[in-house]
């Protein structure tokens, strides 16, 4: 590729929302992707601290620079303070200073570094009826049927205390499944699984005739669907809920199902009422989904679940041969990387094979 694919993944901590941003900010891509941070960040509840955790921004513009600097001064007439993790030494680093004011935006080293310097919070966090009252408006704002369910996805990971991955399900007329949004390569695999079993969590909550919602509190102690079970244990997830996503109006019109992966027995009752109420706004989305819709956001998964899947394979042949790891363990090592640095194992691949070139051998 010319260029890495722009990222964002979202991490939540007390009284603070983490953005961790890689890939390459430039060119007309930054535009776009200023856009996906906004759709990423609009439905969300209102944090009281933004960190902006650049470090693994290979490409930075003094035009992209200046489009963080706008990102941090909109949440900050809001009330809401930012500051960008970066190593100093760092080419985006000496941009990110030229072009947004100290003030505005702090640099500092760690994402606790910068935790530990941000304000005393000056108001109580919204309640759940104010943060869907927001995502309501937020939606109905939405362009696209994709913009409107990727904000549902992010709205998800802070809303639902107990979520780790979240992932969209829909289901065509014809019958096919398939994930136009989730949060993680690994969420997109849990589904693919589903998907090719022909049963599953958010298979049978996508289904016409199937229940409202599936939950499934520890998937280790015998399910419907061992092969299903078996992949989800082994990436450390053994609690999953789909919630069917049933919009309003004819009988052929698009299912799916809001799904929701945790640790084993992570899940309560508030979450499951939490992803409920957030069904119901997918749902009010779907509504609106018209032929042409779905079937470019098939295209849009295909293309992106094949190149994820090229990536992946390709930094587990590197580690096979850098460190002699059969291709079980050479996975683990990049899911345990993944989760380490709560990056996204997509990404995790595609630096490494990037930088294929700085891995040790063994």
């Amino acid at each position: 590729m010319s260029h890495d694919e722009l990222r964002v993944s979202l991490r939540t901590l007390e009284s603070a929302l983490v953005l961790r941003l890689s890939g390459e900010f430039v060119g007309p891509e930054a535009e776009k992707f200023a856009q996906d941070l906004a759709d990423d960040t609009a439905a969300l509840p209102p944090p009281r601290f933004i960190v902006l955790d650049l470090r693994e921004v290979t490409g930075l513009s003094a035009d992209g620079a200046r489009t963080l600097g706008r990102f941090a001064e909109r949440h900050l007439e809001q009330g809401v303070r930012s500051a960008a993790v970066l190593d100093r030494a760092q080419p985006v680093a000496r941009i990110v200073r030229a072009a947004i004011p100290a003030a505005l935006l702090p640099v500092y080293p760690t994402t606790d570094a910068a935790l530990a310097a941000r304000p005393s919070p000056e108001r109580p966090a919204d309640d759940l009826g104010d943060q869907l009252a927001a995502l309501t408006r937020v939606l109905l704002d939405a362009a696209t049927v994709e913009q409107a369910l990727r904000q549902v996805a992010s709205a998800a990971v802070v809303v639902i205390p107990h979520s780790e991955l979240v992932s969209i399900t829909l289901r065509e007329q014809a019958g096919r499944f398939f994930t136009p949004i989730e949060t993680d390569a690994v969420a997109l695999e849990l589904d693919r699984v589903q998907y090719e079993a022909g049963g599953g969590p958010c298979v049978d909550a996508a289904r016409p005739e199937g229940p409202g919602y599936s939950l499934v509190q520890d998937l280790s102690g015998g399910t419907p669907w061992p092969q299903f079970a078996a992949v989800a244990t082994r990436h450390g997830f053994g609690s999953v809920l789909s919630t069917a996503l049933q919009p309003a109006g004819e009988p052929a019109a698009v299912r799916g199902a809001l799904n929701v992966y945790s640790h084993r027995e992570g899940i309560t009752e508030d979450d499951r009422h939490r992803a409920l109420l957030l069904a119901t706004h997918g749902s009010l989305a779907l509504a609106r989904t018209r032929t042409a819709e779905v079937a470019e956001l098939q295209h849009t998964h295909l293309r992106r679940a094949i190149e994820s899947r090229d990536v992946i394979g390709q930094a587990k042949g590197i580690l096979m041969a850098r460190q002699g790891l059969t291709a079980e363990q050479a996975f683990q090592v990049l899911r345990r990387t993944s989760q380490d640095l709560n990056v996204k194992l997509a990404d995790i691949a595609t630096t490494l094979v990037d930088r294929h070139t700085e891995t040790p051998r063994r």
